[in-house]
Order: C-alpha cells, then structure tokens, then sequence
C-alpha cells in the first residue's frame, strides 16, 4: 500500500535579538549639540570683548612700556586660545547633530524592513529576544532577509559612530590642551628664621649650626615650597644648603644672599680654629625652578642703616683680659625677582 504524500511543513520558529532597534536618542543629541553650540557664542563673544577692549588702549597707545607688552602678548595667548575652544566647541555641536541625524536616518531604514515582518506571528522573550514562528517558507525567507538587511545597517551605523567617536575624541584631546595650559598655578614660599646669629659665640651651642642645614633643607622640602626665603643665615652655608635642597627635590635652586652685617660665626666642632670671625651675615632668598618657576631674574639687597653689637672673645691667656670685637648685625632686605613660567 502507497505512503500518502506528505504536505508543506511548517517552518521552525527563528529567535533573534531585537536588530531593528537602535536604542538610541537623537534628541538627547541634539540637545547636546544646542548646549555646545552656545559654549561656542559665548566663547566667540568674551574673545571679541577683550580683543576690542585691548585695541581701545593700545591703538591710542594709552598705556605703553614692558608691562604693556607683556600684558598685550599674555592677551593674545588668551584670545588665541579663546578662539580654538570655540572653534573645537563648534566642531563638537557638528557631530553631534552629524551623529544624531544619522541615527534618525538609520533607525527609519530599520523600522522599514522591520515593517516587513508584520504579518508574521512573533513574540518577546522575558530576555528581550524577539521570536518568530512564520507560517511558511515564504514567511521564514522573509525573517531571515530582513534580520540579514538590519544587521548590514547596524554595521553601517557602527562604522560611523566610530569615526563620530574618534572626532570627539580628537576634540576632548584638543580641550585637555587648552585646560591644562590654563589651569590655575600657585607659588608656595615658607619663611624661616633660622637663627644662625642665636647664641653663636665661642662655647655657645645655640643657633643653628652648620652641620644642621641639612634639616632646615628637608623641611623645605617637605612643605613643598617653591621659594624659601630665610633671615640670620651666613652666607658662606648657602652653597651646601642649596646641594642638599637640589638632592633632596631634584630641582635646581637659586640663591640670592643679602649681607646685613659681618658676623662672628663660631664652630661647635672646632672652637676657635674652626671660627669666621667676619663672616657676611644677613638673608638669602631660595627659589626653586620647575613646573610654575622659570627662573631668578634681577636680584638686590636694601641695606638698613643699623648699627650692630659686639662679642667678648675668650681670654687668651692668663691674665689677659677679654677682648671684644665687633658682632654687628645689621639690617637688611634680600630681593630676588621671580621670572613664572610663560604660558
């Protein structure tokens, strides 16, 4: 007996996520795009009102001299660099109406041939995955035609927010630039008395002693400053202060020393032999140069007309007296001019 013919089978159910939907919000974009777009106005506006502002006192030469140039170069940096945020401000408003409209026009090209599918039975999972059960072959080619023609679209989509995310990326690198260039710098200076001339007579142990810089150095160091600026030092300390501060930071540092006066300076080591009776006596400015500090420009010293005392020295023998010589501290002011960093 003759097997009856069989008939048309229906086809099996095909599952996909859901490839027609982008998930994205062109508006959102757009609305980004407005808010760039006014960064970039306002930008344009503050570079012209300070370039107009500017050639209303320097094209009437109202105010000339080296701090007018300076000041004038400064503003030229300013406004040149005004000028490229709001240029990069612009470019970023550009993408993001480029991206935004491509996505509108991308995700109506998906609900097109998503459109295609209405006809055939399907059904969200609890995961999102979409699955359809088409009634025939007709059916199933059409699901696995329009699932092929939304992922070729997706593919399209994807290339080009991979250029929109590099041009971005170009401009928030082009925006650290400009950040880092103006951010707010400071200057940190410490002021030490470090009492050199304290107690520094023969037998006398107070003050701060030579072999002792090496601590004054540390706590400059590790108040991080970038100028120190100390009173009652001996100039002839200096120059090992400065290696110990340079070892110490691994910075260069300028010294600047103001002589008050010509001090006895007495060795705790080396009574007497190791002694200077007449050795400069008075203040020293540290800078050290580095990230906000280019370097130390002129430098000077006010002296104060301030008589100074005296010490009695030790007898030098039996029946000598003591003798005095004079300890004079004076008075006066270091000045070293502090040339910043150029923008």
């Amino acid at each position: 007996m003759a097997e009856a013919p069989e008939g048309p089978q229906t086809p099996q159910p095909i599952t996909t996520a859901d490839v027609w939907d982008l998930k994205a919000n062109p508006d959102l974009l757009d609305t980004l795009a407005t808010a760039w777009g006014k960064v970039k106005s306002k930008a344009s506006s503050a570079e012209g009102k300070v370039n107009s502002a500017a050639h209303t006192v320097f094209s009437e030469e109202h105010w000339t001299g080296d701090t007018a140039t300076s000041f004038n170069d400064y503003r030229k940096k300013l406004t040149q660099d005004v000028e490229l945020f709001a240029s990069n401000a612009e470019g970023i408003a550009n993408v993001l109406t480029l991206t935004a409209s491509t996505l509108r026009v991308q995700q109506g090209l998906l609900d097109t041939e998503r459109e295609k599918l209405n006809g055939v039975p399907s059904s969200v999972g609890a995961d999102g995955q979409l699955t359809f059960r088409p009634r025939d072959s007709e059916q199933a080619t059409l699901v696995s035609g329009a699932i092929s023609a939304a992922r070729e679209i997706r593919g399209r989509v994807d290339e080009v927010l991979d250029e929109r995310r590099e041009d971005l990326a170009f401009y928030q690198m082009q925006l650290d630039a400009i950040a880092e260039q103006w951010r707010p710098r400071s200057v940190r200076l410490i002021n030490l008395n470090i009492g050199q001339g304290a107690g520094n007579a023969p037998g006398d142990s107070g003050g701060t002693d030579s072999d002792e810089l090496d601590d004054i150095a540390q706590v400059i160091a590790d108040e991080n400053a970038d100028i120190a600026t100390l009173q009652e030092v001996f100039e002839v300390d200096m120059g090992s202060l400065e290696r110990e501060l340079e070892e110490r930071t691994g910075d260069e540092w300028d010294v600047t020393f103001g002589e008050a006066s010509s001090k006895y300076q007495a060795s705790d080591d080396w009574p007497i032999l190791g002694d200077r009776p007449f050795s400069p006596f008075g203040n020293a400015v540290l800078v050290r140069e580095g990230e906000v500090i280019q370097a130390t420009g002129d430098t000077d010293n006010i002296k104060l007309d301030v008589d100074g005392g005296s010490i009695t020295m030790p007898a030098n023998g039996p029946g000598e007296g003591n003798a005095e010589i004079e300890d004079g501290e004076g008075r006066s002011a270091a000045v070293a001019e502090v040339e910043i960093q150029p923008r």
